[in-house]
């Protein structure tokens, strides 16, 4: 990675040295709070994804785990379960071994015997491999860091119960745990505040849309791809600014630019994303009017043989019908989340059918009950079609939940008993649980595809 010319990396390489500098000479530092902004989330994911390769520039060995934390009696088996899974299949890491001729006796059988055992302590387990892996690395001077970065946390209160009963079992030597804390929350300042003596809160000033706006500037002046980013750029600061007409004046620039480049997909992309824009400022007409020559255009590109073309189509049916949602005209909304979600299993798209439906039986659920059971049944149906790691990310725990609603109210509870079999394998068995703790939150937010999880 070059970070002299790489932005970016720049910034990656700053969150390294704020380490180095602040954690990295202190030996009885073992809990490590990054404060971020969620805007910086993504940042900080790819510098723990660095780290846990040969490239990493941290002195500390980590351990990265995305595990989403569901409750503080679960965690520690989930995380053991997780790890011992990625340690089987990181082939990398046992190439450089055998590569560098370094041992690293560690029985990774003998923990997977101890995770199925229904009398382990699974703290304590996951206390011991972190330990044994500490001791079993080729230079067992350094510091092993547990990097926990959860992809969803269901309680704050409870995550940080689970970090707190750890420390307070006691965390080996020469063993760290790294997390996250959002700088505006500060969600753990009380765990903190509890371990001051071996914690260190760490904060880096980030000017990630500058670092961002270097790189979509750099390039050829002349390249059409070059100044449509220059455009991009220009009508996301004219949305900050609420400046409309400078909007307009940006977003036209960027459909003229896109039309010369001749490329069908690069031309439909700018009516999308100008379209998008003008959200902001809920100029509906306009927005509808984009939309549907974004459709027309990209229909031709696919038509010629252009299938990147196929996505923007997608996408282009998802901003229709949330434009429709918010001019209050319900089931024309939800008919083109319905014809989004069947253009995405057409085009291949399997999992954001998914988010279609959904997005379109909520539309109509207090107005068209039997519409809404009809959508939510054909959601539930296909997405037990899928692959579990495909589903995985995707709102299939609130459409299962909304079936198994409607069939408990049916009274089928072979049914009920068939979806909580097949729920728990992928959500856990507080999967029903954690749905509705999040559908609360979800209810103080707009229900769009523009605003969704």
């Amino acid at each position: 990675m070059n970070n002299e010319h790489n932005p970016i990396a720049q910034l990656i390489t700053t969150i390294q040295q704020k380490w180095i500098d602040e954690v990295t000479p202190n030996n009885h530092i073992q809990l490590v709070r990054w404060l971020i902004k969620p805007d910086q989330a993504r940042l900080y994911e790819g510098f723990l994804r660095l780290e846990s390769t040969p490239n990493g520039g941290l002195p500390d060995i980590p351990i990265v785990l995305l595990t989403a934390f569901e409750n503080k009696e679960t965690h520690s088996r989930n995380l053991i379960k997780d790890w011992i899974e990625t340690f089987k299949k990181d082939k990398e890491l046992q190439k450089e071994l055998n590569a560098r001729d370094l041992k690293f006796d560690w029985n990774i059988s003998e923990y997977e015997t101890k995770l199925e055992n229904e009398d382990t302590d699974h703290n304590l387990l996951l206390l011991e491999m972190l330990s044994t892996f500490q001791k079993a690395m080729p230079n067992p001077q350094l510091h092993l860091a547990l990097s926990l970065y959860p992809y969803s946390v269901e309680e704050t209160k409870d995550y940080g119960k689970w970090i707190d009963h750890l420390i307070q079992l006691g965390l080996p030597d020469k063993v760290r745990i790294m997390f996250f804390d959002y700088v505006e929350e500060r969600y753990f300042d009380n765990l903190v505040k509890t371990h001051s003596d071996i914690t260190k809160s760490l904060a880096v000033p980030l000017d990630l849309q500058g670092a961002i706006n270097k790189i979509a500037a750099a390039g050829d002046p002349n390249d059409p791809e070059v100044q449509f980013r220059q455009c991009m750029i220009e009508m996301s600061k004219s949305v900050t600014k609420k400046n409309l007409p400078r909007l307009h004046t940006w977003g036209k620039k960027g459909l003229m630019i896109t039309q010369k480049s001749g490329s069908k997909s690069a031309f439909a992309t700018a009516h999308v994303i100008y379209a998008g824009m003008l959200f902001n400022f809920k100029e509906y007409h306009a927005i509808d009017e984009l939309l549907q020559k974004a459709m027309a255009i990209a229909k031709q590109g696919l038509s010629g043989g252009e299938d990147n073309c196929k996505p923007i189509i997608v996408q282009t049916y998802g901003y229709q019908a949330s434009c429709k949602q918010l001019q209050k005209q319900k089931d024309l909304a939800a008919d083109l989340f319905c014809k989004q979600a069947e253009t995405s299993i057409e085009f291949g798209f399997g999992p954001q059918a998914l988010t279609a439906w959904w997005l379109g039986y909520n539309v109509i659920k207090k107005r068209d009950k039997k519409r809404y059971a009809t959508v939510v049944t054909e959601a539930y149906q296909y997405g037990v079609s899928l692959a579990p790691e495909l589903i995985k990310s995707t709102c299939m725990a609130y459409i299962a939940a909304d079936y198994y609603n409607l069939c408990e109210k049916n009274r089928d509870l072979n049914e009920c008993e068939s979806i909580d079999v097949f729920m728990k394998e992928i959500e856990g068995e507080q999967w029903r649980t954690n749905v509705e703790a999040h559908r609360k939150e979800m209810e103080k937010k707009s229900l769009s595809i523009l605003n969704w999880f």
